[in-house]
């Protein structure tokens, strides 16, 4: 008999966390790296916008190279997600942390930002190499997020930079 309710329980609560597993729609890794040091961020969903894990921080000194690398990847097994935009960018924040998203309407803010709009096949990927440069000290977000999944959320992965002035 205990056999039989323990096996019970352990359905019970495989049925009851299923549910929102199966409702991903995508996986995102966010590799941030810079003299030695790395950071990765992983997938985290919209609402609310700024998600709801905490962000790793990442600090460099002005000027010091910072290779940023990304996949995303379609992890429905049967649907393919069409016109799917794959929006990636680095922009100035106020602070660590900061809960709004910058204002990427601001053009001083913005150091770097693409986007795509294309079809996922199941188990499709999409992913992205770059190195670049911030010379004024501050907080950055370096944020890559889905947008039009067709979804009641989106799914993003996020990095906080700190750049600090090179004569520390």
């Amino acid at each position: 008999m205990r056999h039989w309710l323990s096996f019970a329980l352990s359905v019970g609560f495989l049925a009851a966390n299923a549910g929102p597993s199966l409702a991903e729609h995508a996986k995102i890794n966010l590799d941030v790296i810079s003299s030695g040091e790395q950071v990765t961020a992983f997938v985290d969903q919209t609402p609310p916008e700024h998600g709801k894990n905490p962000r790793p921080v990442l600090k460099v000194k002005a000027g010091q190279p910072i290779k940023i690398q990304w996949m995303l990847t379609n992890v429905y097994p049967h649907k393919t997600l069409e016109n799917v935009v794959v929006h990636f960018y680095v922009a100035k924040q106020g602070k660590v942390g900061q809960k709004p998203t910058p204002d990427l309407s601001v053009e001083d803010n913005v150091v770097h930002e693409t986007a795509m709009e294309m079809d996922f096949k199941p188990g499709a990927k999409a992913g992205a190499r770059n190195t670049l440069k911030i010379d004024k000290p501050g907080s950055y977000l370096v944020r890559i997020e889905t947008r039009q999944t067709n979804s009641d959320h989106e799914h993003f992965a996020a990095v906080d930079i700190v750049v600090e002035d090179e004569k520390r």
